[in-house]
Protein backbone atom coordinates (compact mmCIF):
# COMPACT_ATOMS: atom_id res chain seq x y z
CA UNK A 1 0.00 0.00 0.00
CA UNK A 2 0.93 3.62 -1.41
CA UNK A 3 2.68 6.04 2.04
CA UNK A 4 -0.78 8.30 0.56
CA UNK A 5 -2.95 5.51 1.83
CA UNK A 6 -1.38 5.52 5.36
CA UNK A 7 -1.26 8.92 5.60
CA UNK A 8 -5.18 9.36 5.04
CA UNK A 9 -5.40 6.13 7.68
CA UNK A 10 -3.29 8.06 10.33
CA UNK A 11 -5.52 11.57 9.67
CA UNK A 12 -8.82 10.04 9.34
CA UNK A 13 -7.46 8.76 13.53
CA UNK A 14 -6.65 11.80 14.37
CA UNK A 15 -9.31 13.61 13.14
CA UNK A 16 -12.19 14.76 15.07
CA UNK A 17 -15.68 15.24 13.33
CA UNK A 18 -18.64 17.14 15.31
CA UNK A 19 -21.79 16.58 13.59
CA UNK A 20 -24.80 18.81 14.45
CA UNK A 21 -28.45 18.10 14.02
CA UNK A 22 -31.81 19.11 15.34
CA UNK A 23 -32.97 15.38 16.55
CA UNK A 24 -30.38 12.27 18.04
CA UNK A 25 -32.75 10.01 16.06
CA UNK A 26 -34.14 9.39 12.33
CA UNK A 27 -37.45 11.27 11.81
CA UNK A 28 -36.47 11.96 7.88
CA UNK A 29 -34.14 11.94 5.39
CA UNK A 30 -31.53 14.65 6.91
CA UNK A 31 -31.44 13.13 10.34
CA UNK A 32 -31.05 9.54 8.87
CA UNK A 33 -28.37 10.47 6.66
CA UNK A 34 -26.75 12.63 9.92
CA UNK A 35 -26.80 9.57 11.93
CA UNK A 36 -25.39 7.18 9.54
CA UNK A 37 -22.76 9.05 8.45
CA UNK A 38 -21.86 9.45 12.18
CA UNK A 39 -21.73 5.66 12.25
CA UNK A 40 -20.16 4.87 9.25
CA UNK A 41 -17.44 7.58 10.23
CA UNK A 42 -16.95 6.17 13.61
CA UNK A 43 -16.63 2.38 12.26
CA UNK A 44 -13.73 3.93 10.04
CA UNK A 45 -11.79 4.66 12.80
CA UNK A 46 -12.93 8.89 13.20
CA UNK A 47 -13.62 10.51 16.30
CA UNK A 48 -17.06 11.60 16.17
CA UNK A 49 -19.07 14.28 18.20
CA UNK A 50 -23.21 14.09 17.44
CA UNK A 51 -24.31 17.40 18.60
CA UNK A 52 -28.23 17.23 19.28
CA UNK A 53 -31.01 18.94 20.88
CA UNK A 54 -33.52 16.10 21.40
CA UNK A 55 -33.72 12.82 22.00
CA UNK A 56 -34.66 10.00 22.02
CA UNK A 57 -30.95 8.67 21.12
CA UNK A 58 -30.39 6.35 18.32
CA UNK A 59 -29.03 2.77 19.18
CA UNK A 60 -26.89 3.32 15.84
CA UNK A 61 -24.96 6.35 17.85
CA UNK A 62 -24.02 3.77 20.61
CA UNK A 63 -20.52 3.27 19.60
CA UNK A 64 -17.02 3.71 21.59
CA UNK A 65 -16.34 6.30 18.80
CA UNK A 66 -18.95 8.71 19.35
CA UNK A 67 -19.73 10.41 21.74
CA UNK A 68 -23.38 12.02 21.61
CA UNK A 69 -24.00 15.61 23.40
CA UNK A 70 -27.65 15.88 23.70
CA UNK A 71 -29.26 19.76 24.50
CA UNK A 72 -32.59 19.17 25.48
CA UNK A 73 -34.26 21.92 23.46
CA UNK A 74 -37.53 21.71 21.67
CA UNK A 75 -38.45 22.22 18.41
CA UNK A 76 -40.06 25.17 17.31
CA UNK A 77 -42.76 23.16 16.25
CA UNK A 78 -43.36 21.09 19.75
CA UNK A 79 -43.52 24.65 21.73
CA UNK A 80 -47.04 26.12 22.88
CA UNK A 81 -46.48 29.54 23.26
CA UNK A 82 -46.26 30.96 19.21
CA UNK A 83 -44.45 33.90 19.96
CA UNK A 84 -41.31 31.78 21.69
CA UNK A 85 -41.70 29.23 19.02
CA UNK A 86 -41.20 32.59 16.33
CA UNK A 87 -38.20 33.72 18.25
CA UNK A 88 -36.21 31.00 19.05
CA UNK A 89 -36.25 29.72 15.31
CA UNK A 90 -35.42 33.03 14.05
CA UNK A 91 -32.33 33.33 16.96
CA UNK A 92 -31.86 30.77 19.65
CA UNK A 93 -28.98 32.29 22.35
CA UNK A 94 -28.86 29.22 24.58
CA UNK A 95 -28.36 26.78 21.72
CA UNK A 96 -25.40 29.24 20.75
CA UNK A 97 -24.59 29.18 24.24
CA UNK A 98 -24.25 25.54 24.74
CA UNK A 99 -22.74 24.46 21.03
CA UNK A 100 -19.89 27.16 22.44
CA UNK A 101 -19.34 25.29 25.85
CA UNK A 102 -18.86 21.98 23.96
CA UNK A 103 -16.69 22.93 20.94
CA UNK A 104 -14.53 25.40 23.07
CA UNK A 105 -11.10 23.73 23.35
CA UNK A 106 -11.20 20.91 20.19
CA UNK A 107 -8.27 21.31 18.68
CA UNK A 108 -8.40 23.57 15.75
CA UNK A 109 -5.77 21.88 13.02
CA UNK A 110 -8.00 18.37 13.24
CA UNK A 111 -11.51 19.07 13.94
CA UNK A 112 -14.33 19.70 11.08
CA UNK A 113 -17.50 20.86 12.14
CA UNK A 114 -20.48 19.27 9.97
CA UNK A 115 -23.53 20.83 10.19
CA UNK A 116 -27.01 18.81 8.95
CA UNK A 117 -30.75 19.71 10.24
CA UNK A 118 -30.30 23.05 11.74
CA UNK A 119 -33.78 24.62 11.34
CA UNK A 120 -36.00 22.95 13.67
CA UNK A 121 -34.44 23.97 17.01
CA UNK A 122 -31.11 25.27 16.42
CA UNK A 123 -31.43 28.20 14.27
CA UNK A 124 -29.47 30.27 12.39
CA UNK A 125 -27.48 31.54 15.79
CA UNK A 126 -25.01 28.04 15.44
CA UNK A 127 -23.92 28.26 12.06
CA UNK A 128 -21.07 31.05 13.01
CA UNK A 129 -20.00 29.25 16.39
CA UNK A 130 -16.96 27.22 14.61
CA UNK A 131 -15.36 30.28 12.66
CA UNK A 132 -15.53 32.49 16.01
CA UNK A 133 -13.69 29.57 17.48
CA UNK A 134 -11.33 28.71 14.82
CA UNK A 135 -12.70 25.84 13.52
CA UNK A 136 -13.50 25.03 9.90
CA UNK A 137 -17.00 23.84 8.93
CA UNK A 138 -19.55 22.61 6.47
CA UNK A 139 -23.00 22.62 5.64
CA UNK A 140 -25.10 20.02 4.40
CA UNK A 141 -28.17 20.96 2.22
CA UNK A 142 -30.81 18.44 2.81
CA UNK A 143 -32.95 21.46 2.05
CA UNK A 144 -32.24 25.53 0.63
CA UNK A 145 -33.14 26.82 3.65
CA UNK A 146 -29.56 28.54 3.65
CA UNK A 147 -30.78 30.40 0.48
CA UNK A 148 -34.63 30.35 0.06
CA UNK A 149 -37.00 31.13 3.28
CA UNK A 150 -39.25 28.23 3.11
CA UNK A 151 -36.72 26.00 2.73
CA UNK A 152 -38.04 24.27 -0.80
CA UNK A 153 -38.05 26.75 -3.32
CA UNK A 154 -41.35 25.60 -4.09
CA UNK A 155 -44.45 27.68 -4.20
CA UNK A 156 -46.92 25.85 -2.53
CA UNK A 157 -49.62 27.82 -3.10
CA UNK A 158 -49.16 27.33 -7.17
CA UNK A 159 -47.90 23.81 -7.38
CA UNK A 160 -44.60 24.47 -9.20
CA UNK A 161 -41.12 24.81 -7.78
CA UNK A 162 -39.97 28.70 -7.94
CA UNK A 163 -38.33 30.69 -10.42
CA UNK A 164 -37.81 33.78 -8.57
CA UNK A 165 -34.29 35.09 -6.69
CA UNK A 166 -34.37 34.53 -2.98
CA UNK A 167 -35.58 37.57 -0.61
CA UNK A 168 -35.89 39.81 -3.85
CA UNK A 169 -39.10 41.93 -3.69
CA UNK A 170 -41.23 39.25 -5.73
CA UNK A 171 -39.96 36.47 -3.21
CA UNK A 172 -40.57 38.81 -0.39
CA UNK A 173 -44.59 39.32 -1.46
CA UNK A 174 -45.23 36.04 -2.77
CA UNK A 175 -47.44 33.43 -0.93
CA UNK A 176 -45.39 30.39 -1.00
CA UNK A 177 -45.10 28.86 2.12
CA UNK A 178 -46.55 25.48 3.28
CA UNK A 179 -48.18 26.41 5.95
CA UNK A 180 -49.15 30.26 6.36
CA UNK A 181 -48.21 34.17 5.21
CA UNK A 182 -47.73 34.62 9.46
CA UNK A 183 -44.96 31.46 9.04
CA UNK A 184 -43.42 33.14 5.99
CA UNK A 185 -42.89 36.38 7.42
CA UNK A 186 -41.30 34.56 10.28
CA UNK A 187 -38.89 32.50 8.13
CA UNK A 188 -38.39 35.84 6.37
CA UNK A 189 -36.80 37.20 9.27
CA UNK A 190 -34.89 33.99 10.16
CA UNK A 191 -33.08 34.64 6.77
CA UNK A 192 -31.79 37.98 7.55
CA UNK A 193 -29.53 36.29 10.97
CA UNK A 194 -29.13 33.40 8.23
CA UNK A 195 -27.63 35.32 5.73
CA UNK A 196 -25.23 37.07 8.36
CA UNK A 197 -24.50 33.94 10.12
CA UNK A 198 -22.80 32.29 6.71
CA UNK A 199 -21.51 35.54 6.01
CA UNK A 200 -19.65 35.78 9.57
CA UNK A 201 -17.87 32.40 9.08
CA UNK A 202 -16.75 33.45 5.30
CA UNK A 203 -14.15 30.69 3.81
CA UNK A 204 -14.28 29.33 6.65
CA UNK A 205 -17.35 27.74 6.30
CA UNK A 206 -18.22 25.10 2.98
CA UNK A 207 -21.06 23.99 1.26
CA UNK A 208 -21.72 20.64 1.05
CA UNK A 209 -24.81 19.06 -1.98
CA UNK A 210 -26.40 15.99 -1.33
CA UNK A 211 -26.83 15.42 -5.13
CA UNK A 212 -25.19 17.14 -8.75
CA UNK A 213 -29.41 18.04 -8.98
CA UNK A 214 -29.38 19.93 -5.93
CA UNK A 215 -26.08 21.99 -6.88
CA UNK A 216 -27.77 23.08 -10.42
CA UNK A 217 -30.56 24.09 -8.32
CA UNK A 218 -28.60 26.17 -5.85
CA UNK A 219 -25.54 27.27 -7.73
CA UNK A 220 -26.03 31.00 -7.92
CA UNK A 221 -27.41 31.27 -4.45
CA UNK A 222 -24.45 30.93 -2.71
CA UNK A 223 -21.87 33.39 -2.28
CA UNK A 224 -18.67 32.48 -3.86
CA UNK A 225 -16.03 32.36 -1.25
CA UNK A 226 -17.80 29.59 -0.03
CA UNK A 227 -16.06 26.35 -1.16
CA UNK A 228 -18.76 23.62 -2.78
CA UNK A 229 -18.68 19.73 -2.50
CA UNK A 230 -21.01 16.95 -4.00
CA UNK A 231 -21.13 13.49 -2.19
CA UNK A 232 -24.03 11.77 -2.77
CA UNK A 233 -25.72 10.66 0.63
CA UNK A 234 -25.62 7.10 1.89
CA UNK A 235 -28.06 4.01 0.87
CA UNK A 236 -27.81 1.56 3.41
CA UNK A 237 -28.58 -1.58 1.54
CA UNK A 238 -27.10 -5.00 1.65
CA UNK A 239 -26.83 -6.28 -2.16
CA UNK A 240 -28.81 -9.28 -2.15
CA UNK A 241 -30.71 -10.91 -5.45
CA UNK A 242 -32.43 -8.39 -7.46
CA UNK A 243 -36.19 -8.45 -6.55
CA UNK A 244 -38.29 -10.22 -9.45
CA UNK A 245 -40.28 -7.68 -10.01
CA UNK A 246 -41.95 -9.36 -12.74
CA UNK A 247 -43.71 -11.89 -10.58
CA UNK A 248 -45.21 -8.36 -8.42
CA UNK A 249 -48.32 -6.62 -8.82
CA UNK A 250 -48.04 -3.06 -7.12
CA UNK A 251 -46.91 0.14 -7.40
CA UNK A 252 -45.41 1.43 -4.63
CA UNK A 253 -44.86 4.74 -3.23
CA UNK A 254 -42.84 5.33 0.12
CA UNK A 255 -42.55 8.89 1.73
CA UNK A 256 -44.69 11.52 3.54
CA UNK A 257 -48.23 12.14 1.92
CA UNK A 258 -48.19 16.03 0.84
CA UNK A 259 -49.41 17.82 -2.16
CA UNK A 260 -45.86 18.34 -3.18
CA UNK A 261 -45.04 14.68 -2.81
CA UNK A 262 -47.31 14.09 -5.84
CA UNK A 263 -49.61 11.69 -4.67
CA UNK A 264 -52.74 13.40 -5.80
CA UNK A 265 -51.42 12.72 -9.18
CA UNK A 266 -50.71 9.12 -8.27
CA UNK A 267 -53.71 8.38 -6.80
CA UNK A 268 -55.76 9.78 -9.35
CA UNK A 269 -54.11 7.71 -12.64
CA UNK A 270 -54.18 4.64 -10.39
CA UNK A 271 -58.44 4.73 -10.34
CA UNK A 272 -57.99 6.09 -14.06
CA UNK A 273 -55.78 3.19 -15.09
CA UNK A 274 -57.19 0.97 -12.65
CA UNK A 275 -53.70 -0.62 -11.69
CA UNK A 276 -53.10 -1.30 -7.88
CA UNK A 277 -51.06 1.34 -6.05
CA UNK A 278 -49.87 0.85 -2.68
CA UNK A 279 -48.78 4.28 -0.53
CA UNK A 280 -45.94 3.95 2.13
CA UNK A 281 -46.03 6.70 5.07
CA UNK A 282 -48.30 9.38 6.50
CA UNK A 283 -48.98 12.59 6.71
CA UNK A 284 -51.99 15.40 5.86
CA UNK A 285 -53.03 13.63 2.97
CA UNK A 286 -52.98 9.91 4.20
CA UNK A 287 -57.15 9.96 4.95
CA UNK A 288 -57.63 11.65 1.63
CA UNK A 289 -55.73 8.96 -0.36
CA UNK A 290 -57.13 6.12 2.09
CA UNK A 291 -60.72 6.96 1.40
CA UNK A 292 -60.64 6.01 -2.50
CA UNK A 293 -60.13 3.42 -2.05
CA UNK A 294 -59.56 -0.15 -4.32
CA UNK A 295 -57.28 -0.36 -6.37
CA UNK A 296 -55.41 2.13 -3.78
CA UNK A 297 -53.97 0.46 -0.30
CA UNK A 298 -52.56 2.81 2.24
CA UNK A 299 -50.24 1.38 4.91
CA UNK A 300 -49.13 4.44 6.88
CA UNK A 301 -45.67 4.71 8.40
CA UNK A 302 -43.67 1.98 8.61
CA UNK A 303 -39.84 1.16 10.07
CA UNK A 304 -36.95 0.38 7.75
CA UNK A 305 -38.73 -3.06 8.17
CA UNK A 306 -41.81 -2.49 7.41
CA UNK A 307 -40.42 -0.02 3.72
CA UNK A 308 -38.30 -3.59 3.03
CA UNK A 309 -41.14 -5.32 2.95
CA UNK A 310 -43.46 -3.25 0.99
CA UNK A 311 -40.27 -2.91 -1.57
CA UNK A 312 -39.73 -6.67 -2.16
CA UNK A 313 -43.77 -6.91 -3.10
CA UNK A 314 -43.28 -4.06 -5.85
CA UNK A 315 -43.07 -4.12 -9.23
CA UNK A 316 -41.92 -0.61 -9.67
CA UNK A 317 -41.82 2.58 -7.31
CA UNK A 318 -43.22 5.76 -8.38
CA UNK A 319 -41.58 9.25 -7.26
CA UNK A 320 -43.96 11.45 -8.35
CA UNK A 321 -43.04 14.78 -6.80
CA UNK A 322 -43.06 17.90 -7.77
CA UNK A 323 -40.47 19.97 -5.75
CA UNK A 324 -36.77 20.34 -5.95
CA UNK A 325 -36.18 17.02 -3.98
CA UNK A 326 -32.32 17.54 -3.26
CA UNK A 327 -32.29 13.20 -2.67
CA UNK A 328 -34.69 11.00 -2.53
CA UNK A 329 -33.15 8.45 -1.36
CA UNK A 330 -36.27 5.72 -1.61
CA UNK A 331 -35.47 5.94 -5.51
CA UNK A 332 -31.82 4.67 -5.05
CA UNK A 333 -33.00 1.89 -2.34
CA UNK A 334 -35.51 0.69 -4.80
CA UNK A 335 -32.43 0.31 -7.91
CA UNK A 336 -30.48 -0.95 -5.48
CA UNK A 337 -32.84 -3.81 -4.73
CA UNK A 338 -33.24 -4.15 -9.02
CA UNK A 339 -37.03 -2.03 -9.07
CA UNK A 340 -37.64 0.09 -11.83
CA UNK A 341 -38.01 3.67 -10.79
CA UNK A 342 -40.72 6.00 -12.22
CA UNK A 343 -39.29 9.84 -11.27
CA UNK A 344 -40.12 13.12 -11.92
CA UNK A 345 -37.89 15.14 -14.18
CA UNK A 346 -37.99 18.04 -10.93
CA UNK A 347 -36.15 15.54 -8.58
CA UNK A 348 -32.39 14.81 -7.52
CA UNK A 349 -32.75 10.40 -8.41
CA UNK A 350 -34.13 11.82 -12.31
CA UNK A 351 -30.05 11.87 -12.48
CA UNK A 352 -29.84 8.02 -12.04
CA UNK A 353 -32.38 6.75 -14.02
CA UNK A 354 -32.17 6.30 -17.83
CA UNK A 355 -35.28 6.35 -19.69
CA UNK A 356 -36.45 3.83 -20.89
CA UNK A 357 -33.50 1.38 -19.38
CA UNK A 358 -33.70 0.82 -15.35
CA UNK A 359 -36.97 2.98 -15.34
CA UNK A 360 -38.81 6.15 -16.87
CA UNK A 361 -38.63 10.12 -16.43
CA UNK A 362 -41.86 11.97 -16.82
CA UNK A 363 -42.70 16.08 -16.53
CA UNK A 364 -44.11 16.92 -12.95
CA UNK A 365 -48.05 16.24 -12.99
CA UNK A 366 -48.11 14.84 -16.57
CA UNK A 367 -50.48 12.22 -15.93
CA UNK A 368 -50.45 11.20 -19.58
CA UNK A 369 -46.45 10.59 -19.51
CA UNK A 370 -47.11 9.10 -15.45
CA UNK A 371 -49.85 6.42 -16.98
CA UNK A 372 -47.96 6.05 -20.09
CA UNK A 373 -44.84 5.15 -18.12
CA UNK A 374 -46.83 2.75 -15.80
CA UNK A 375 -48.91 0.88 -18.53
CA UNK A 376 -45.45 0.13 -20.37
CA UNK A 377 -44.55 -1.77 -16.99
CA UNK A 378 -47.57 -3.74 -16.78
CA UNK A 379 -45.37 -6.01 -19.77
CA UNK A 380 -43.64 -8.55 -18.20
CA UNK A 381 -40.67 -8.88 -20.45
CA UNK A 382 -40.25 -5.18 -19.72
CA UNK A 383 -40.44 -5.49 -16.06
CA UNK A 384 -37.92 -7.99 -15.91
CA UNK A 385 -35.74 -6.11 -17.96
CA UNK A 386 -35.58 -3.07 -16.51
CA UNK A 387 -35.37 -4.56 -13.21
CA UNK A 388 -32.19 -6.24 -14.07
CA UNK A 389 -30.17 -2.91 -15.44
CA UNK A 390 -31.68 -0.92 -12.26
CA UNK A 391 -30.11 -3.82 -10.20
CA UNK A 392 -26.49 -3.73 -12.59
CA UNK A 393 -26.12 -0.21 -12.69
CA UNK A 394 -26.80 1.07 -9.32
CA UNK A 395 -24.30 -1.84 -8.02
CA UNK A 396 -21.65 -0.58 -11.24
CA UNK A 397 -21.51 3.06 -9.12
CA UNK A 398 -23.04 1.83 -5.29
CA UNK A 399 -24.19 4.75 -3.03
CA UNK A 400 -23.03 2.56 -0.01
CA UNK A 401 -22.11 3.66 3.38
CA UNK A 402 -18.64 3.06 2.46
CA UNK A 403 -18.44 4.71 -0.67
CA UNK A 404 -19.95 8.05 1.39
CA UNK A 405 -17.35 7.26 4.14
CA UNK A 406 -14.49 7.75 1.83
CA UNK A 407 -15.17 10.87 0.16
CA UNK A 408 -16.92 12.82 3.15
CA UNK A 409 -13.28 11.88 4.86
CA UNK A 410 -11.59 13.38 1.65
CA UNK A 411 -13.60 16.49 1.93
CA UNK A 412 -12.51 17.03 5.61
CA UNK A 413 -9.01 16.34 4.85
CA UNK A 414 -9.28 18.55 2.13
CA UNK A 415 -10.91 21.44 4.31
CA UNK A 416 -8.89 21.21 6.87
CA UNK A 417 -5.61 21.18 4.48
CA UNK A 418 -6.61 24.27 3.19
CA UNK A 419 -7.66 25.40 6.35
CA UNK A 420 -4.41 25.46 8.00
CA UNK A 421 -3.08 27.28 4.52
CA UNK A 422 -5.54 30.14 5.08
CA UNK A 423 -5.00 30.35 8.91
CA UNK A 424 -1.95 29.33 9.50
CA UNK A 425 -2.24 30.18 13.53
CA UNK A 426 -4.47 27.17 13.88
CA UNK A 427 -2.06 24.80 13.26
Amino acid sequence: MSNVYFIGLFRTFLMRIVLVCDPGHIDGGASKVAITSARGLAEAGASVDYICTSGPIAAELNHSNIKVHCLDLASVWNRTNPLSAAANGIWNATARKKMESILKGFPRHDTVVHFHQWTKSFSPSVLAVPSRLGLPAIISLHDYFLACPNGAYYRFSDRVPCALTPMSVPCLTARCDSRTSLHKAVRIVRQIPTYRAIAQAGAALSILSVSPFAERVIDGFIPKEHRRFVVRSPIDVTRNPPIEVAANKEFVFVGRMTDEKGVRQLARVARQADVPVTFVGGGPLLGEIQAMGPPIRCIGWQDAQGVDRALRDARALVFPSTWYETGGLVALEALARGIPVLVSRATAPADFVAHGQNGFVFDAGDDQALTLSIRQLLDDATARRMGREAYDRYWADPQTVAVHVEKLLCVYQDILADYRQTEPDAA
